[in-house]
């Protein structure tokens, strides 16, 4: 019986196939790995890795070694790409080979595993990301309930920063953005410095910026050692997840709790938990962890992005006045002084967006980006990258090339306008499938504080006890996110009409820093701050605010250890 011609054609096909397979396979493992530090014969780079400001180390390495760098740790490869157009032409133009991510071992003991972010590449993650784009959209925060939210919060963070005393910046901007997370998170206004919610946002962050850059502890290289008991040598980053693991735990879980206790009475409004929680089958373990991990990611990660920008672009303000100056010029120009900014106004301010896109190229909010892992070994410029390897996009790398942006540590929002058309920071919110699924409600939360701030308030100088201008050093914090560390500055009203607008336009239940007797003081006072350690919260249930949503009594947590 004759064999069919398909079947022997259907054979050679495969055959071929195989061998060219096999023979690519060959070819792949000959190809160098990239270029990076000698390696230990047992260690490999292990003793090189930095624990501290590894963004800036990595980008000192990459003048030596090239913007695509290999690392070697025990049972792990690490690939750090520091430029964009190595970044994008792996994690964009790749992504389904590089969407995954990595185990975090240390965040995983701190009790982050069901967060989105964290999440490996799966249905799980796929769902949580479904849930995130139904209420995030680029369509649904162009909504008038949104937009109107914005500018109300906008309008109460210019109130508490123009009344505000000496040194309360600070609490201002990180009542913002918690204020505006919560509310779309819990349907909750924040309105007191107690505010569970401002609370746990801190915590939430302090938690992941305690534990150093994801990836990169020795819990992460050798995860036997979580085992190990806390004393042993090496184990600091494991006792601090001990210690903060009881906080992470109570933000995934306090504003679930918070929002069903307000929906069994009835006065829960609309949010991104009510509405999840409404469809919730009784018994649905699954699905309410995922509505707790999903909302906790929102929580937390939004907070620190628009926190961590409003902060910056304070600090740039101190420290480039004459930027300042223009952009108020141009608000005047097209706003006037007798109204306030709205959204309407953005594409008539050219300016004021040029130095909100600087704010986030001068200090990126999260310095090494979240690593991403590579699911099938690939080859890049001829050079292999290893199947399961650690990409690193190193977004301070980038922002720091000269290659793309003239004199890039100074801060230069015309770097973006004719002649010079630099272009604009593209990784601010990511790569690929990973891209942060919150990027369109951070963006307009960012744009109206800023333009709400520069319409109404002249940020400047302190002065020491000696007359002299004190200029911040401009220092950053170094973990997942980056936020600049405390400096010193003077907030005013820039005319007479700026509390009028303000006053006419609030609620004032909104403003709690505001005091109109308050007149800031240009001269640093010595403050010693309070160095008490958060652990955990217990809550008790009330409801202070008015909006069904329960307000803890403080257990054994400090107020005051939020300022440290």
């Amino acid at each position: 019986m004759m064999v069919p011609l398909a079947v022997v054609l259907g054979l050679l096909v495969t055959s071929f196939s195989l061998l060219l397979l096999r023979r690519t396979l060959a070819e792949r493992s000959r190809l160098p790995l990239p270029p990076g530090p000698p390696r230990g014969a047992f260690l490999g780079n292990l003793r090189q890795m930095p624990l501290e400001r590894a963004p800036l180390v990595f980008h000192e390495w990459s003048k030596e070694y090239g913007d695509v760098m290999y690392l070697r740790l025990p049972g792990r490869d690490i690939v750090v790409l520091d430029s964009l157009e190595a970044a994008q032409a792996l994690l964009d133009k790749r992504s389904a080979t590089y969407s995954d991510r990595p185990r975090f071992h240390m965040y995983e003991l701190l009790g982050w595993s069901l967060g989105t972010t964290m999440m490996a590449q799966g249905k799980r993650h796929t769902k949580h990301r479904q849930m995130h784009h139904a209420a995030l959209s680029r369509e649904k925060c162009a909504d008038d309930p949104y937009r109107a939210m914005l500018v109300e919060e906008a309008r109460a963070l210019a109130a508490n920063l123009v009344g505000g005393r000496y040194g309360e910046h600070e609490k201002a901007l990180s009542r913002y953005s918690a204020s505006v997370i919560a509310r779309v998170v819990a349907g909750h206004k924040v309105v007191s410095d107690s505010d569970p919610f401002l609370r746990l946002s801190k915590l939430g962050l302090e938690s992941l910026c305690r534990v150093g850059a994801p990836g990169a502890t020795i819990i992460d290289a050798l995860p036997f050692m979580k085992h190990f008991p806390r004393w042993f040598p090496g184990m600091h980053y494991a006792r601090i997840a001990d210690e903060w693991r009881p906080v992470v735990k109570e933000l995934f879980e306090y504003p679930t709790q918070a929002v069903q206790a307000a929906m069994s009475s009835g006065s829960a409004g609309p949010s991104y938990l009510s509405e999840l929680l409404e469809d919730l089958r009784p018994g649905d373990e699954e699905h309410l962890a995922d509505i707790k991990g999903s909302s906790a990611t929102i929580f937390s990660a939004g907070d620190a992005t628009t926190w961590s920008a409003i902060t910056s672009f304070v600090l740039a303000m101190v420290v480039n006045p004459e930027a300042q100056k223009r952009a108020q010029e141009e608000i005047r120009g097209v706003v006037g002084i007798d109204r306030l900014p709205e959204f309407g106004d953005r594409k008539s301010l050219p300016y004021v967006e040029c130095l909100m896109e600087e704010v986030f190229r001068w200090r990126p909010g999260v310095p090494l980006g979240v690593p991403h892992r590579a699911m099938e070994e690939d080859t890049h410029r001829g050079m292999r990258i290893p199947k399961g390897a650690i990409i690193f996009a190193n977004i301070t790398g980038m922002s720091m090339d000269p290659a793309v942006y003239t004199d890039p540590h100074r801060f230069l929002p015309e770097r973006y306008l004719a002649p010079f058309s630099e272009p604009l920071f593209a990784p601010k919110f990511g790569f690929g499938r990973r891209v942060c699924s919150g990027q369109h409600l951070a963006d307009a939360a960012v744009w109206i504080a800023i333009v709400t701030i520069l319409a109404t308030c002249s940020i400047e100088r302190a002065v020491d006890v000696a007359g002299r201008e004190i200029i911040p050093e401009g220092k950053m914090t170094y973990g997942l996110g980056s936020h600049p560390l405390e400096f010193d500055c003077v907030v005013r009203a820039q005319h007479g009409q700026t509390e009028k607008l303000l006053n006419e336009c609030l609620d004032l239940s909104c403003i709690w820093i505001y005091s109109p007797s308050a007149s800031p003081s240009a001269t640093a006072p010595n403050v010693e701050k309070s160095t008490t350690r958060l652990t955990r919260a217990a809550y008790v249930a009330s409801d202070e605010n008015g909006d069904g949503i329960p307000t803890p009594e403080v257990g054994n947590l400090n107020p005051a250890a939020l300022d440290t």
